[in-house]
Formats: C-alpha cells, structure tokens, sequence
C-alpha cells in the first residue's frame, strides 16, 4: 500500500475497543510490531498490513494515508500475486514485470496490463505513473546523498 496510516489503524481500533494484545492475536502478528505500525515508526510490510486490515474489519485501503496514489508493486500485494503470477497474466517475463513496476520503460497494450492487475486502463496509468514518480523521487534522493557525501563537488 501507498503509505500505511497508523494514526488511522489506531483510531479503528480504539473505537471498537480492542487492545493493541487482541488485534495483534487476531491479525497474527506480535503486540511490538502493531505498535511500530500504528506509531508510523516503521511502514507495515504489505501482508502485515493486510493482516491489520483483515482484523479491524475494513478494506486495506482504508489504512492508507488519503491521496497516496498507489504504485503498482503495492496494487499487486493487495490482490495476494506474484511478479511470476502477473508475468503470466500478460505473457511476458517477470523481469519486464520488475522492469514496468520499477517505473522503468513504457508498456505496448496498456489494456492487458490494466487486467492483470484488475484495474480499468485510467487506474492503471495512474499507478504507472505513481511508479515512475516513486522510481524518479528514489533517483533523486540517491543523488542528493551522493552529492552530500562528496561535499557538494561533482
């Protein structure tokens, strides 16, 4: 999922009057790793959120901070499939699955993408875009750091 909201999770919760012991039983995690999450520490891996999800009883993405677009990795976590299972989908390899949900190079038949991912073509090209932000904001920061680490010289 885009972001995990743990003020959010936390909020569901309280108001339906679990401790933080029971939904950790119930969702089949730890009672620390609900508190990182709710806390915003640490972001939920995608099946731990789901996990969370299922046990307050509401759509995972009702966990997500509003107005995150979500990327495709994070759309293909939510339907439970694997880059493989997706690969199949549209008949190509899994490394242009990687490649595509890096944000890396562009796709011929948006149309067979956006189905095996379950989404209309509009929602596909969204989390498409999403992807090539994501992957654009990782570029950017890695050169901020390198920059930084050589003294602004380059």
């Amino acid at each position: 999922m885009s972001l995990f909201n743990g003020a959010r999770a936390r909020a569901i919760r309280l108001e339906a009057g679990v401790c933080i012991e029971g939904l950790a039983a119930a969702a089949g995690v730890s009672p620390n790793t609900v508190r990182t999450a709710e806390s915003g520490k640490h972001q939920p891996r995608p099946r731990v959120a789901a996990a969370l999800a299922k046990a307050l009883g509401v759509a995972l993405r009702d966990l997500a901070v509003p107005g995150e677009r979500p990327t495709l990795r994070e759309i293909r976590h939510r339907l439970g499939l694997t880059q493989a299972e997706i690969a199949r989908r549209v008949g190509l390899g899994r490394q242009m699955v990687s490649r595509v949900e890096r944000g890396v190079g562009g796709v011929g038949s948006p149309h067979l993408w956006a189905n095996a991912y379950e989404l209309t073509p509009s929602q596909w090209m969204s989390a498409h875009r999403a992807s090539q932000d994501l992957a654009r904001k990782d570029v950017a920061i890695r050169t901020h750091r390198r920059k930084a680490r050589k003294g602004g010289r380059e």
